[in-house]
């Protein structure tokens, strides 16, 4: 009996001692992660100026293409686990004077309900993706502005650093709580560092690969706080934006798949009698709504294409009819694993104050191209709630920008 007891003794420290030892030795390599993605495309722009008339340009884009590092390993337990990830984004034509932008540098802790991360990464400004080419295409209408920088920078409005935390109370339901170091100063020449505004999101989310049924499945909530200062002759004060996102599943068939996606964003500032400057507009008083519906097409769950029709609007409630609207078709079709050809059509035009102030009656940009993804996992052994390519903006895979647990 005695010897039967040692040989089970002896069986269950094989299997526990190097389990323990993965967990403790600092030796054992974490899980690494390399992807990216590669977007180019060729854009046909024209835009119809209201004192000089019409203006058209063709350039080849490269933006939101990136390179990304991820890393994670486990604490002392196989509960809790540490992770951080590094990444650089082609700007193309930069507004802030850079061609290549570390958009990604962060580090956090992580449980099985709970993660904190410290660090540069995309701030929490919208609840919803949508299915466009770039991810600031609809820029101004699905997020939170930048009320401290003074001067256009789409990079700036979207990145910062942050103290930020999630908790989830069920698989579905969950808190986003962040104290954010937005850019600011000069696009041209910003600073980064200084706590200056905070956000606080509720979100319930169905992961996709349960989301069958028909019915809600994202609805998110948050509200985002700016004190700003004096700066360009306009005076100090607070910008609070609230947002409310909703996606439902239209169809319930998998292979079919028919999504509706919606957000709506009040922002209430100040009045600053014009709306010629991007900080002028980023502190106004504005409502914003976007909706997209998108269809895609996956027999026998394999991704083929999607087709999507994405509208928007804006308006600026102190002034006289000041609003925009945007209407943007778009469509991919899947080549390979990962290699999507991509289209859009984005027309924009502007009404009232707004017109007369930024000196535009209407824009609209056509794209062709391609866009690629990829992602490679050595040693995995955490298996992290999302992977690093969720950081970057897929038109294939819209909805909720919070991750599940």
């Amino acid at each position: 009996m005695r010897q039967h007891a040692l040989m089970m003794a002896g069986a269950l420290l094989t299997v526990a001692l190097p389990a323990s030892a993965f967990e403790i030795d600092p030796h054992v390599p974490p899980e690494i992660v390399i992807g990216g993605s590669g977007l180019a495309t060729v854009d046909f722009e024209q835009l119809q100026r209201v004192d000089d008339g019409t203006t058209s340009e063709e350039l080849l884009n490269i933006d939101d293409s990136s390179l990304l590092f991820g890393f994670a390993k486990h604490l002392h337990d196989d509960n809790h686990y540490g992770f951080g990830a590094f990444g650089l984004k082609a700007l193309g034509e930069s507004e802030i004077g850079e061609s290549v932008f570390l958009h990604q540098a962060y580090a956090g802790v992580g449980g099985r309900q709970w993660e904190v991360r410290v660090g540069r990464t995309g701030l929490p400004g919208n609840l919803v993706r949508f299915p466009t080419v770039r991810a600031d295409d609809l820029l101004a209408y699905t997020h939170v502005p930048n009320a401290r920088l003074d001067g256009e920078s789409d990079t700036l409005t979207r990145y910062g650093e942050q103290l930020a935390a999630d908790w989830w109370f069920t698989p579905y339901f969950g808190m986003t709580a962040a104290a954010l170091a937005r850019p600011e100063g000069l696009a041209g020449d910003p600073r980064y560092g200084n706590l200056n505004s905070g956000s606080l999101g509720l979100h319930y989310s169905v992961p996709e690969t349960v989301d069958t049924d028909r019915g809600l499945t994202f609805a998110g909530l948050s509200v985002d706080v700016q004190p700003f200062d004096e700066r360009g002759g306009l005076d100090d004060g607070d910008l609070v934006t609230a947002q409310l996102g909703l996606g439902f599943n239209i169809s319930g068939h998998p292979e079919r798949l028919l999504h509706l996606d919606t957000q709506l964003m009040w922002s209430q500032g100040e009045d600053s009698g014009s709306l010629a400057g991007d900080l002028e507009r980023a502190r106004s008083d504005a409502t914003a709504a976007v909706a997209s519906l998108r269809y895609r097409h996956r027999p026998h769950l394999q991704q083929r294409w999607q087709a999507a029709l994405t509208v928007a609007g804006q308006d600026y409630s102190d002034f006289d009819n000041a609003r925009r609207y945007a209407v943007l078709p778009s469509i991919a079709w899947r080549l390979g694993n990962g290699i999507d050809a991509v289209a859009q059509v984005a027309h924009e035009r502007f009404e009232g104050d707004l017109r007369r102030d930024i000196g535009l009656e209407h824009e609209t940009t056509v794209q062709f191209g391609i866009s690629m993804q990829f992602d490679h996992t050595f040693n995995k052994s955490v298996g992290r709630r999302d992977d690093v390519i969720h950081l970057e903006h897929d038109m294939l895979l819209p909805g909720p920008s919070f991750g599940g647990n």
